[in-house]
């Protein structure tokens, strides 16, 4: 499957290649997916920032929603009504599915938030959503580098079927190696 990001060609996004440069305060109590629509394109913008040395701003994002078989989840804290809390955003992902196949164009989780369950939680509601739409093939693409990455697509299930040579450009001009994920969809 090709990727395409509303510009053209985009290299692939499945593994933030930044390092969590802070620390987790405290485990999320709850973490909530909701839609990831046009409404929250800004919020998904700015979770991507810190993500991602070439980030997506809000505009394409919203482009990337419009495309067919694309959506995408939202994970937040829900804030604390009794004390009129805004909800926390965790991080998002977006798929584009065609036929019975899919693949994670990106998928991001705010520093603060990382090795605390929400990127499990983004995958298992990507993989829910993908059943019931019979597609039975997930696919993504992370740095080799990235070890928290490709220790949650490993314990996902995932598993490497490919490699693609100098794939990501880092800020300091070095050329990154990406692996290529598949995990199968088991019907239940």
């Amino acid at each position: 499957m090709t990727r395409t990001s509303p510009n053209g060609p985009v290299p692939g996004r499945a593994g933030s290649d930044r390092a969590n440069n802070s620390s987790p305060s405290k485990k999320p109590k709850t973490i909530e997916l909701v839609a990831l629509t046009g409404a929250f394109a800004s919020v998904a913008a700015a979770l991507h920032e810190q993500g991602f040395d070439d980030c997506w701003d809000a505009d394409a994002i919203t482009r990337l929603l419009d495309v067919p078989g694309a959506f995408g989840l939202l994970a937040f804290q829900p804030g604390d009504n009794a004390r009129n809390g805004a909800d926390i955003p965790l991080g998002f992902v977006l798929v584009q599915a065609v036929l019975d196949e899919a693949e994670i164009n990106t998928i991001v989780v705010t520093p603060s938030a990382r090795g605390l369950g929400v990127g499990k939680k983004l995958l298992s509601g990507v993989e829910e959503r993908l059943r019931a739409d019979d597609v039975t093939r997930m696919l993504l693409e992370v740095a080799i580098d990235n070890e928290p990455a490709l220790r949650l697509y490993r314990g996902f299930g995932f598993a490497e079927i490919g490699r693609r040579k100098r794939y990501y450009d880092r800020r300091d001009g070095q050329k990154v190696d990406a692996l290529v994920l598949e995990h199968h969809l088991v019907r239940d």
